[in-house]
């Protein structure tokens, strides 16, 4: 596409979604240490966006900012007795609690917006 001062921008990279989603994850990671004010919906999207980093290659350089922030995430969160979707869901997308760890962890300063656990 040509741009009014004539450049051509239609080769031009778009902005990769999975640096999109580390950053999005960043900003989770803050909400979370300065103490969860979303609600509980907000959080199971908030986990399935992680969710969707697993698409980072392993041997990807951001590979190592996704583990200092999952490091983080998991200072500022506690271990749930069971997969915050539900044991039925986790069982229906065939989530691992060891390989899917996240979605077995909740805020431990969670905001009057989320439900008492």
């Amino acid at each position: 596409m040509m741009q009014h001062d004539g450049r051509d921008t239609s080769r031009e990279a778009a902005p990769d979604p999975l640096d999109r989603r580390l950053d999005r994850w960043a900003h989770v990671v803050a909400e979370i240490e300065s103490g969860y004010s979303l609600t509980f919906d907000d959080y199971l999207n908030d986990l399935d966006l992680r969710h969707g980093l697993r698409a980072l290659p392993a041997d990807d350089a951001r590979q190592a900012g996704l583990r200092e922030l999952d490091a983080r995430f998991k200072a500022h969160t506690y271990p749930s007795g069971s997969c915050v979707w539900g044991d039925d869901n986790a069982e229906a997308e065939g989530w691992d609690r060891e390989r899917d760890w996240y979605y077995w962890r909740l805020p431990t300063h969670p905001g009057p917006a989320f439900p008492d656990t």
